[in-house]
């Protein structure tokens, strides 16, 4: 006994403690896992006896059995009333679809009237919706009718509704026709400002005379000699817009919004009146604009890379499918035709294409017209960097001249001229050297 006393001394003890303890801990871990697992098994069980039941609850023969008795209760005969509620209702659901189908048919044929400039096209089935109205409608009121005294009065309000509907629109209609009227007259006039901001534009309204400017088409220049940039309003924007760009000059059109990137890019396509001075430009036909949202026309996959020319102008150019499937390839949109199938395929390429292959689209289009210069506004905001330098890369090598209105820095390489404009009536144009400070994203 006392030999085996010498070896209980406090440090022995505790190691001995300690063992205990990590074996009752393991063990009881143990026990509780054995009960964790045969409460799972049998939550599975429990589990899968209740998919099961969920699985015989689906479509079987208690199913059908159940609602042939609720059928028997609704209809409780094959020749009565409600049978002929049912049989009525089913053909005003068909009838129903088949009058929005058709209504969103017409309407295309109509919008492809207005576009072609198909009078015919567009007076049949302009007329055709025309004489369907007054059906559609009544259909539309008698699925609204909840009472005695309320239909009547919803019957007023459609009525009244679909009375205004025309008025509002011919208004809106002929205060177009009335601003054109104007515009073509030389007449520019502000109507949405106060009298106070009229009487303080005054001053400046009084040296400016519209149309006063001096036009010369001149081939592979653009030139603005002392020509003041200003709205049809008579704002000033810059007093003195002095510059020349010749073919092969890429200029980057840089400032602020409001500063009038877009005011110079409408008096030099002849949108808006010179107030003075001289700008010497290229006709119509040879500048060519490429917005940031560009527009898909209703038509063939062709019509989207010729527009807005036709077929038949293609054929003049003597420009074949097969330059029209380089140009494609050159913006990385081969796989469209491929895709397709064929040129004359007809799709809704505004919701078909993505935000990127629109842009690459129009590109292509400005490949197909190869104009001697080109506008290219925020045209390239979705399109990636590799791509974006193919193409500016390919505009140089056909020779098209370009002005971009751009915010990226990786635009400023393709570029030997900056034109800024500080939104405060200045300007600066300059070349793009080493030691020039790129800003931008």
């Amino acid at each position: 006994m006392a030999a085996f006393s010498k070896y209980v001394t406090a440090k022995n003890s505790s190691i001995a403690g300690g063992i205990l303890l990590v074996l009752y801990l393991l063990k009881h871990r143990r026990r509780t896992s054995k009960q964790n697992s045969i409460k799972g098994g049998s939550n599975l069980v429990v589990n899968n006896e209740k998919d099961s039941r969920k699985d015989r609850a689906a479509v079987d023969k208690v199913f059908f059995l159940r609602t042939l008795q609720i059928l028997r209760i609704m209809v409780p005969r094959v020749f009565c009333m409600e049978t002929g509620y049912l049989i009525l209702i089913a053909a005003m659901l068909v009838a129903r679809t088949y009058c929005d189908v058709w209504m969103i048919q017409n309407g295309t044929m109509i919008e492809s009237g207005i576009i072609s400039r198909d009078i015919s096209l567009f007076k049949k089935h302009f007329y055709s919706y025309i004489s369907v109205i007054p059906g559609v409608t009544v259909q539309h009121l008698d699925s609204h009718r909840c009472g005695k005294l309320k239909s009547v009065r919803s019957c007023s309000d459609e009525f009244t509704c679909l009375s205004d509907v025309p008025h509002r629109f011919t208004a809106r209609i002929t205060e177009l026709m009335s601003v054109l009227k104007e515009l073509n007259a030389g007449k520019y006039e502000r109507t949405m400002v106060s009298q106070q901001e009229k009487e303080s534009d005054m001053a400046e309204k009084l040296t400016l005379v519209p149309g006063s400017g001096q036009i010369i088409n001149k081939d592979n220049i653009i030139k603005f000699d002392h020509t003041p940039l200003a709205t049809p309003n008579g704002d000033i924007l810059i007093r003195d817009l002095t510059f020349e760009v010749r073919s092969g000059t890429n200029v980057l059109v840089c400032g602020p919004n409001g500063c009038g990137k877009s005011s110079l890019f409408r008096a030099l396509g002849e949108l808006w009146p010179l107030f003075g001075g001289q700008l010497t430009k290229p006709e119509r036909g040879k500048l060519f604009y490429v917005p940031q949202r560009p527009y898909m026309t209703l038509g063939s996959l062709r019509d989207q890379v010729i527009y807005p020319d036709t077929y038949e102008d293609q054929r003049r150019k003597n420009i074949s499918d097969q330059v029209l499937k380089e140009y494609l390839d050159n913006v990385q949109l081969g796989h469209i035709l491929d895709r397709e199938g064929s040129w004359d395929s007809v799709q809704d390429w505004m919701d078909v294409l993505s935000g990127g292959e629109k842009q690459r689209m129009a590109m292509a289009r400005l490949f197909y017209h190869k104009p001697q210069f080109a506008i290219l506004d925020e045209c390239t905001s979705a399109v990636s960097v590799d791509v974006e330098d193919f193409i500016y890369s390919h505009c140089r090598t056909v020779g098209i001249t370009l002005f971009t209105v751009s915010h990226r820095k990786s635009l400023w390489k393709h570029h030997k001229y900056y034109l800024h404009m500080d939104g405060r009536g200045n300007y600066e144009f300059k070349p793009i050297t080493d030691e020039t400070v790129e800003f931008g994203s």
